[in-house]
């Protein structure tokens, strides 16, 4: 982009609005789409999941969204950098899902 061309706020502001992504837990029985901002549209629980303890169910869901989420930015970030020419900050569109704390982990 020319240093003299400012970007298009409405097509970044259409980009945000518009962006979501989807993460999938690596035994498929979580599945969701998140938009910017941390707004979960979707989540999916696959009749698997309920075979695990609810700790186990709710520490899948979280890590899963936070896939999502570091999905979205990834796929935003890109998208706003090649619209402006302008590099964006990891996990400035994320909802900000911090870690979850192992049960195992907590145990040890």
């Amino acid at each position: 982009m020319d240093q003299h061309q400012v970007p298009d706020c409405g097509a970044i502001q259409r980009l945000v609005e518009t962006a979501e992504a989807a993460a999938s837990s690596e035994d498929g029985a979580v599945r969701v789409v998140t938009k910017a901002g941390g707004k979960i549209t979707e989540l999916d629980l696959h009749h698997t999941a309920f075979a695990l303890s609810g700790v186990e169910l709710g520490e899948l869901i979280v890590e899963t969204i936070q896939a999502a989420e570091a999905n979205l930015d990834r796929e935003l970030s890109a998208a706003i950098a090649a619209q402006t020419g302008v590099e964006v900050q990891p996990g400035s569109f994320g909802g900000g899902l911090r870690p979850v704390e192992r049960a195992e982990e907590e145990q040890a």
